[in-house]
């Protein structure tokens, strides 16, 4: 019960009561205490805490109130309903919700602009301010940093509310609890992209009184033209998918389907559905049905305020410059500090999480000698840009024409070129110079600019702290790169020797790789034969006459061998060191093949592509001729000249299975599946050796395998036929997870591709060879790693490597 005082009410507080007491701040009266209270007085839905009077230990004077939107309204006892009136002090996060604007009301009842922040609301927050006060030097929680704020100007200082920063805001900032949660995004999981949102405008014109971000979302779809997407889409895939990295949604498709047009077309939609994203996420209704909503001229000051936060991302990532990456040792053996590859990865990841409202298409190179990265990046265009937008200082929706979304387009790609300096100049602290690239697809057009790191760190930080949060209209960024330009492209002449293949490249490699790859040389890790190769016409003359003429061919491939086989047996004789003969489908299977070989000091001379393929056309010939005894030898032989070739392994186990040696599958295809590295592949192993482990009664293990075979491959509806035929063998309805199969998996032996061997493998070598200038090769094994992860970030170091 509230005890009366002369001005205040006074409030008892239970010894239970959740509070926090604050520490002396500039202007509060000596022998006060302040602090904030929560869990034990009623408050409203939404409420996160009231700011107090500590009168002494037991009791306490209520100030203010404080929300978990950003708003703190000032009260003198607990309520239980949100306020109506406009709040005191406030703040809107920009980009992300990692900063923002604070707001004090001034006079009336408008709220202006006063200082920024840093932080977000669930972990530290840091007043940012062009002069030094008490919370700009240290970082508080939500609740200290608020309550503390309010304190300072709205209480020991209250003359700084008419002191604002720019013109009155007289937008209702309030959320407003919801009668019903309202799912807006919640269509796009369950519907095609355009009937989506055509079923999101639908549905908000249904209802009588729509919520201030439906009528947004309303607005915003509404300047999607639907009918041209789903023409679009009737000619190629078009899928929307969420990258939680970025916290972004992206719209995959095929670019060779589209022209540019079609393509700009798909990433408006793209950036409409992150405009939306982005406000329903400040309101902290990102990955779920908003419970409350402010009006629809907040969601349109929101959605400035993503817009115009975007340099916020410079300091973020200069701030981690001297943190860990994260892909430094993505294997056993870590990358040179600023090295090749610890650049590349560094500064595609930091591109990788940058969540932009428009598609960021990028490519970049990067010269180790000069210490100079270049980026090619897509600019956006008009149509990603909105519509319209609710005009503080009109106090009315405006409409923005083609020219005047064309001039913000512009300036909000100069911003990503500051944004994208401060990922290349973050990426390495002797990184010397960045040029970017501004590509317009549309006019098929480029326009360049260049800066070294002291002009940036000097002159264009600090530009971008001022942007952060200002108006695109301003197009300050548009003019100052305008002094920066430059007639350079990413594409810059590259020594031969970094792209060249291994034939061409007699380069010596370095200790850790001889050892890694079992070779000396780079040349020695060339895989592809000859053009022209009289081996190879022979075999291929003999493949065209087995079918008239079984009998000949068969003495011909046999013939061949015997021929290619004395002559590997030759240079094995003739060599000073150990050395064996191997046969590699390609440079990844060669990067593989130490990983079946026990002794680490020889070398591997390259089987010719005749001899491999004369053996293989000769067991494919006993085959069809339904001569398996005879084919089972020569498949044998194949398999050991070809230790990391997939078709070595299907042959061995397709011979074994005719002849119903199911065990003998079971063991080759175990072994195929340590270094298997393509899908079809790893399908055709995983159903080979389901059906071996039904055959020989282990009903679980064959389930396991069965289950992971992997999706969208040749031999998937074969694999999901016979699985369901043995899950009702087994009395069993529901097909086990993926984690569950490759538990079982493991646990009987059988490798789930990749196996760590041959993924340590692969990042080794990848990690070896950028770092020491082997382009060609790191480029394949970076892919590799690629589809193995799936991480976005390696596609970029890949194409990095690329000519």
């Amino acid at each position: 019960m509230a005890e009366q005082a002369s001005e205040t009410q006074v409030y008892k507080l239970s010894v239970l009561a959740q509070r926090q007491h604050l520490p002396s701040l500039p202007g509060q009266e000596e022998g006060t205490t302040y602090g904030v209270v929560w869990s034990s007085f009623p408050m409203p839905a939404h409420g996160s805490c009231y700011v107090v009077k500590f009168n002494n230990a037991r009791s306490i004077s209520f100030l203010a109130y404080i929300d978990d939107q950003g708003a703190v309204f000032p009260v003198d006892q607990p309520i239980t309903l949100a306020p109506a009136a406009c709040p005191d002090f406030a703040v809107t996060p920009d980009e992300r919700g990692y900063s923002g604007t604070v707001f004090v009301r001034g006079e009336g009842a408008s709220l202006q602009p006063l200082s920024k922040y840093r932080g977000s609301f669930k972990g530290t927050m840091r007043e940012v301010s062009d002069s030094e006060t008490w919370n700009t030097s240290r970082s508080l929680t939500y609740r200290p940093f608020m309550a503390s704020m309010y304190l300072r100007y709205c209480v020991f200082d209250s003359e700084r509310r008419n002191v604002g920063k720019g013109p009155s805001i007289s937008i209702d900032m309030r959320v407003y609890p919801l009668d019903e949660p309202v799912d807006i995004m919640g269509a796009f999981s369950r519907l095609p992209l355009p009937d989506a949102i055509d079923a999101v405008v639908y549905q908000i014109g249904e209802h009588d009184r729509s919520s201030g971000i439906e009528r947004f979302a309303r607005r915003v779809f509404g300047e999607i033209d639907v009918d041209f997407l789903r023409t679009l889409m009737q000619r190629s895939s078009i899928a929307l998918a969420y990258i939680e990295r970025m916290d972004a949604y992206y719209i995959n498709f095929d670019h060779t389907a589209f022209s540019a047009g079609e393509a700009d077309a798909i990433y408006a939609v793209e950036a409409a559905i992150n405009r939306l994203h982005r406000v329903l996420g400040m309101l902290g209704f990102a990955h779920c049905a908003a419970s409350a909503s402010p009006s629809e001229e907040a969601c349109s000051a929101y959605d400035q305020a993503a817009f115009s936060g975007i340099t916020s991302w410079v300091k973020r990532l200069m701030d981690d410059a001297i943190s860990a990456n994260a892909w430094i040792q993505p294997g056993h053996i870590a990358a040179r500090p600023g090295g090749e590859w610890d650049v590349r990865t560094r500064f595609a990841s930091s591109c990788e999480r940058l969540g932009l409202i428009v598609r960021l298409e990028y490519d970049y190179r990067f010269d180790s000698a000069a210490r100079e990265l270049r980026v090619r990046f897509g600019v956006p265009q008009a149509s990603s840009m909105p519509a319209s937008r609710f005009d503080v200082l009109e106090g009315a929706w405006v409409s923005i024409d083609n020219d005047e979304r064309t001039r913000y387009a512009t300036e909000y790609a100069n911003r990503m070129a500051l944004v994208l300096a401060a990922a290349a100049f973050s990426s390495s602290l002797s990184m010397r110079r960045f040029v970017v690239e501004k590509w317009d697809a549309m006019r098929d057009a480029s326009l360049s600019v260049a800066f070294d790191r002291t002009e940036f760190t000097t002159h264009l930080m600090p530009l971008a702290s001022e942007l952060d949060g200002a108006p695109l209209s301003c197009e300050t960024a548009t003019e100052r790169l305008s002094r920066s330009v430059t007639p350079e492209r990413m594409q810059r002449d590259i020594p031969a020797s970094l792209q060249a293949a291994p034939r061409e490249d007699t380069r010596p490699l370095p200790r850790a790789l001889q050892d890694l790859l079992l070779a000396d040389s780079i040349d020695e890790l060339e895989v592809m034969e000859v053009p022209d190769d009289p081996y190879m016409a022979r075999c291929n003359e003999l493949r065209a006459s087995a079918p008239s003429d079984p009998a000949r061919a068969e003495r011909g491939y046999t013939e061949l061998i015997e021929e290619l086989e004395a002559r590997c047996a030759a240079v094995e004789f003739m060599s000073d060191r150990p050395i064996i003969t191997r046969f590699c489908e390609n440079h990844l299977g060669r990067i593989l093949l130490p990983v079946l070989e026990e002794d680490r000091s020889v070398r591997i001379n390259r089987a010719p592509d005749a001899l491999f393929f004369a053996r293989y056309e000769l067991c494919d010939l006993y085959m069809g001729a339904g001569a398996f005894e005879r084919a089972l030898p020569e498949a044998r032989k194949l398999l050991d000249l070809a230790t990391t070739s997939m078709q070595s392994y299907s042959m061995l186990v397709n011979v074994l299975a005719r002849l119903e040696r199911f065990q003998e599958v079971i063991d080759v295809a175990k072994n195929g599946l340590r270094v298997a590295y393509d899908r079809s592949s790893i399908a055709y192993l995983f159903y080979r050796v389901a059906f071996a482990y039904w055959v020989l009664g282990d009903r679980e293990t064959a389930m396991a395998c069965y289950r992971l075979v992997p999706r969208d491959e040749h031999i998937t509806p074969m694999a999901d036929e016979e699985l369901s035929q043995l899950l009702a063998e087994m009395g069993r309805s529901e097909r086990p997870t993926l984690r569950e199969a490759a538990a079982r998996a493991e646990q009987m032996g059988v490798p789930v591709p990749p196996s760590p061997e041959t993924a340590s493998q692969v990042a080794d070598a990848t990690v070896l060879l950028t770092d020491n200038g082997f382009h060609y090769l790191a480029s394949r094994c970076v892919y590799h790693m690629w589809r193995i992860t799936a991480r976005d970030q390696l596609s970029a170091v890949h194409r990095s490597l690329l000519p």
